[in-house]
C-alpha cells in the first residue's frame, strides 16, 4: 500500500455520541445562518456555495479535490461528498473502514479494466483495497461514507 491514507475519521463519534462529520456540517450551517432542517435544501440555496467551500477536505492524493455536501442525513451513519478528478489522476491502493459507494456524474473513472461513465456506480466493502483513476477528460464523483453495520445480503442472498 501507497503512504496515503483515506481519512475515514468523519463517522467517528465525538464524546457526545454525535457523528463527527455530521457536527461539522451542522457547525458550518449554524456558522453560516442556513437553517436547512425539515425542508428542501438544494446546491443553489443561499450560502450554500460557501458551506461547501468551508467542508473541502484536506490530505487527498494530488490532483483530487473533495468536500462534504452540506447536508445532514437522517441517517446519522451517512456522510455525502463531491470528489473532482483532475484528467489521468490515479489515486493508489487503499482500503477504508467503512463502506463506500461511488456514483460517477461526469467524466469517466476507471477501476481495474473497467471503466465507468456518468451513472454507473461502484460499491466498495470495508477493508477491501482498490485503486481508481479519472479519464482523460477527469472525473466527478459522487458518493457516500456509511459506518459499517450488519452485511447486506449478496446476489440471491
Amino acid at each position: 500500500m501507497s503512504a496515503w491514507r483515506p481519512d475515514d475519521s468523519l463517522l467517528d463519534r465525538g464524546p457526545k455520541g454525535e457523528v463527527k462529520g455530521t457536527r461539522r456540517v451542522s457547525d458550518v450551517l449554524r456558522q453560516r445562518g442556513i437553517r436547512a432542517a425539515n425542508q428542501i435544501t438544494t446546491s443553489r440555496d443561499t450560502g450554500m456555495a460557501a458551506a461547501q467551500r468551508d467542508l473541502r477536505r484536506t490530505g487527498m492524493p494530488a490532483g483530487v479535490e473533495q468536500w462534504q455536501v452540506p447536508i445532514v442525513t437522517p441517517l446519522d451513519n451517512v456522510l455525502v461528498f463531491i470528489s473532482r478528478m483532475k484528467p489521468g489522476t490515479a489515486v493508489p491502493p487503499h482500503a477504508h473502514r467503512v463502506w463506500v459507494f461511488r456514483v460517477v456524474i461526469a467524466g469517466t473513472l476507471k477501476f481495474g479494466r473497467k471503466t465507468l461513465r456518468p451513472g454507473d456506480w461502484m460499491l466498495v466493502p470495508p477493508g477491501r483495497e482498490y485503486s481508481i483513476q479519472a479519464g482523460s477528460g477527469g472525473c466527478t464523483v459522487a458518493y457516500a461514507h456509511c459506518a459499517p453495520g450488519p452485511t447486506p445480503p449478496g446476489p440471491g442472498g
